[in-house]
C-alpha cells in the first residue's frame, strides 16, 4: 500500500480498497477537483457501467476534498472522470467514511497479522530475555517511522488517529497470540497454577506487592501440588527428587538463559554466584573456597570477636533501655564483613546507626526482589548507564577492591587477599582481570551481611520471647567459657553444643534466609522428577521456604521446635528437605562464616546479658511485617538487655 500524491495542496489516493476494474487507476486531484483513486484495486475505468472503486484518503484540492468521486464508491456507478464536477457535501462524507474504513481496517488487519507472525515466528522460538534491548529499540524505532509517515501523508489529527490504530492492532495480534499459546498450546499447559501467572510473568511481581512472596508460593503449592505453573515458561517445584536433578552434581540443568543471572554484571564480569559456565565456575569457587577454609576461619574468628566486643560494650550503654534487636542483627554482621572481607571498621555497631552502604545493599535487594521473577526489566536497565543508587553501589564495590589494593600487605588476612594473590599470580585461576574483583566485591558486600543478619534477627526473636529456652541455653554454653582460649569462647567448643546447634538450625528452617532460590533452565531434552517429565528449555525453580514449612517432610512445620533435631527426631519426617544454603555446585560458598557468626554472637551475647521482649512488644509485628526482598528482611523488634551480675565483659 502507499500514499498517491494530488498535485497540488493535497494527498490523493491512500489504502484504496479492492475493485474490480481491470487494472488499478490513480486519479490525481486538478486545482478543483475531488477525485482520488485508490492505488490497491482502485475505481473502474470512467464508463457507463457500474463498479466496485477503491475510495482513497482524498487529499485537499484547492476548494474541496476529493475521496474517490462517485466512481469510487462500494457499488457505485462509474461515470465520467471529470474534474469540472463537483461532488456534494454527502458523497464528500461518504466516500471520506468508506475511505477511513476501507483502508485503515485493511491496514490494521495487516498489522495485527505482522503481530501474530512476530510472535509465531520469532518470540517463541529461542529465549528472548537478553534481547529485551533489541527489542524494544527495534519496535520503538518501528513505530515512531510509522508515526512520522501517517501524520506527514495524513495530516497531524488523522495521522494520529492511524497511527494509534495500527500500532494497536499490532499488539493486540502480538499479545493475543502469545496468551491464546501461553493458555491452549504451550507445552505447560497441563500444570496447574493461577491463570494470570500462565499468561505473563508481571503476575509474579503483583504478588509480591505485599513482600511476602514467598507466603505466597507456599499457598500456591498447598492449593496445587508438588509442580505449580508459575509463569508462562516457569515450573516451581516442591519435590526432594528435584532437589537433586536440579542441582545435583550430575544435572543437566544450567542458569544460563533465565535471564536473571545475566543481568548482574559488573563492569561486564559476573560475580561467583551468577556464573552458569560450570568450569569457570569452578576455577572461581577454588579461590573462594581457598578465602573461606578452616585456616582463613581461624583467623577471621579473632575479627568476628573484635566486633562482639564492641556490641557488648554498646549494650553497656543501652542496658535497661529498649533497642531495636534487628537492627543490631544487621550491623554485627555488616561490621564482621569490613574486617573479613576488607580488613577493615566499619564501626556501625559502635555508632548505632547504619551506613550508607546498608541503604544501598538495601535498594539492591528490592529492586531485584521486584523484578527477579520477570527478568527482563532487569537485563534492560542492565543495558542503561548505572544511574542513582545503582551507580552508587557499583562504585562502592570498586572503591573498596581499590582501597584494599593500594594497602596491600602481607599481614593483611581478609578475603580479598586471597584473590589478588589469584589476580597477582603468573596463571591465575580466576581473577584475570581487576574487574572480576570488582564483581565480586558485590557478592562479599551481600553474601556476608544480609543472609547472616536475617538469621540473627530471628534468634533473636525466638530466644528473647522464651526464658526457658535462654536459661537452657546459656547454661549449656557457660561450661565453655574460658575453655579452650582464656575469657573467650570458641567455634571448636561451641561447635559441640547441641542445644545452640538445634536453635540456629530450628531458625534456619523457619526462616531460609533466601527463600526462593535462584532459577535453573531445563536442558533441551527436558527433565523427569519424580515420574513428571518437564519439556525443555522451562525455567525451573525449588523454592526453599517451601520445602521447609511442607507437612510431606515435617510434623508441625510452622512451629518453631527446637527439639526436632535432638530429643524429638520424630517431627522430621525427611530431613533432606533442610536446605538452607541451597545444594550441589552452587550452594552458599560462605556457609562456615555464617554459621560461625551465629554461633559466637548468640554464646556472647548470652553470656554476657539476659534479654527479653521490650513493654509492649509482642512479636507480632516482627512476624507479619517480614519482607521478602530476595533475602528475608526481619522487622523491628524490641528487646530490653539486662546485664548479668555475674560475668564481665
Amino acid at each position: 500500500m502507499c500514499f498517491g500524491l494530488s498535485r497540488r495542496r493535497g494527498y490523493g489516493g491512500g489504502y484504496g480498497g479492492p475493485g474490480y476494474g481491470p487494472r488499478p487507476v490513480i486519479v490525481q486531484t486538478h486545482h478543483h477537483g475531488h477525485h482520488g483513486g485508490g492505488m490497491m484495486g482502485g475505481p473502474r475505468p470512467c464508463g457507463p457501467r457500474p463498479g466496485f472503486g477503491g475510495g482513497g484518503f482524498g487529499g485537499p484540492g484547492r476548494h474541496g476534498y476529493g475521496g474517490g468521486g462517485r466512481g469510487g464508491g462500494w457499488g457505485g456507478r462509474g461515470g465520467r472522470c471529470d474534474s469540472s464536477k463537483h461532488a456534494t457535501m454527502e458523497d464528500i462524507l461518504s466516500t471520506l467514511s468508506i475511505t477511513l474504513g476501507t483502508g485503515i481496517g485493511l491496514s490494521c488487519a495487516l498489522a495485527a497479522g505482522a503481530g501474530l507472525l512476530a510472535h509465531w515466528g520469532y518470540f517463541i522460538r529461542g529465549h528472548r530475555s537478553m534481547e529485551v534491548f533489541n527489542i524494544l529499540v527495534v519496535h520503538g524505532v518501528t513505530l515512531m517511522l510509522l508515526f512520522i509517515k501517517s501524520v506527514t501523508s495524513l495530516g497531524f489529527a488523522k495521522g494520529t488517529t492511524a497511527h494509534l490504530a495500527i500500532s494497536s492492532s499490532y499488539f493486540a495480534g502480538l499479545f493475543t497470540s502469545i496468551v491464546v499459546y501461553r493458555l491452549i498450546f504451550h507445552p505447560l499447559r497441563r500444570f496447574p497454577g493461577p491463570v494470570p501467572a500462565k499468561m505473563m510473568k508481571p503476575y509474579i511481581m503483583w504478588l509480591n506487592r505485599d513482600w511476602k512472596l514467598h507466603e505466597r508460593y507456599l499457598e500456591m503449592h498447598e492449593k496445587h501440588g508438588d509442580f505449580v505453573r508459575v509463569g508462562p515458561n516457569d515450573i516451581s517445584i516442591v519435590n526432594l527428587d528435584a532437589i537433586t536433578k536440579i542441582h545435583g552434581p550430575q544435572t543437566k540443568c544450567t542458569k544460563r538463559n533465565t535471564g536473571f543471572y545475566d543481568a548482574l554484571r559488573t563492569k561486564g564480569e559476573l560475580n561467583l554466584d551468577s556464573l552458569s559456565h560450570n568450569e569457570v565456575h569452578r576455577d572461581r569457587r577454588k579461590v573462594w573456597d581457598q578465602a573461606l577454609g578452616s585456616k582463613a576461619l581461624e583467623r577471621y574468628e579473632e575479627e568476628t570477636r573484635t566486633v562482639l566486643r564492641t556490641w557488648l560494650s554498646r549494650l553497656e550503654e543501652v542496658q535497661g533501655k529498649p533497642i531495636n534487636a534487628s537492627h543490631y542483627a544487621k550491623l554485627i554482621p555488616f561490621d564482621n564483613m569490613g574486617r573479613v572481607g576488607y580488613g577493615r571498621d566499619f564501626g556501625t555497631v559502635r555508632d548505632g546507626r547504619e551506613d550508607r552502604m546498608l541503604d544501598l545493599i538495601e535498594t539492591t535487594f528490592k529492586l531485584g526482589s521486584r523484578l527477579g521473577q520477570t527478568p527482563w526489566p532487569l537485563v534492560f536497565l542492565a543495558k542503561l548507564p548505572r544511574m542513582g543508587m545503582q551507580k552508587e553501589f557499583e562504585d562502592l564495590g570498586v572503591r573498596l577492591v581499590d582501597e584494599r589494593i593500594a594497602v596491600d600487605s602481607d599481614e593483611s588476612h581478609d578475603m580479598l587477599k586471597y584473590f589478588l594473590d589469584d589476580y597477582k599470580s603468573e596463571k591465575p585461576k580466576s581473577f584475570f582481570n581487576v574487574n572480576i574483583m570488582y564483581s565480586d566485591s558485590q557478592a562479599i558486600l551481600i553474601g556476608a551481611t544480609d543472609t547472616i543478619s536475617c538469621t540473627l534477627g530471628y534468634a533473636f526473636y525466638y530466644i528473647a520471647r522464651d526464658a526457658r529456652l535462654r536459661q537452657r541455653l546459656y547454661d549449656e554454653i557457660a561450661p565453655m567459657h574460658c575453655k579452650t582460649l582464656e575469657g573467650e569462647f570458641a567455634v571448636t567448643d561451641l561447635n559441640k553444643l547441641e542445644l545452640l546447634e538445634a536453635v540456629i538450625t530450628e531458625t534456619l528452617r523457619m526462616y531460609a534466609p533466601a527463600p526462593i532460590n535462584g532459577p535453573r533452565m531445563a536442558p533441551p531434552e527436558g527433565v523427569t522428577i519424580d515420574g513428571t517429565y518437564i519439556p525443555g528449555d522451562v525455567t525451573l525453580c525449588t523454592p526453599i521456604h517451601c520445602y521447609h514449612r511442607s507437612h510431606k517432610y515435617w510434623r508441625y512445620p510452622n512451629e518453631f521446635i527446637p527439639e526436632r533435631w535432638t530429643t524429638r527426631p520424630e517431627l522430621i519426617i525427611d530431613r533432606r528437605a533442610f536446605l538452607p544454603f541451597s545444594y550441589g555446585r552452587y550452594d552458599c560458598v560462605g556457609r562456615r562464616l555464617a554459621w560461625n557468626v551465629l554461633r559466637l554472637t548468640i554464646a556472647y551475647t548470652l553470656w554476657n546479658y539476659d534479654f527479653e521482649f521490650a513493654s509492649g512488644e509482642d512479636g507480632k509485628t516482627f512476624e507479619e511485617e517480614a519482607k521478602f526482598q530476595l533475602i528475608i528482611k526481619p522487622a523491628k523488634l524490641d528487646c530490653v538487655f539486662t546485664k548479668r551480675p555475674e560475668t564481665r565483659v
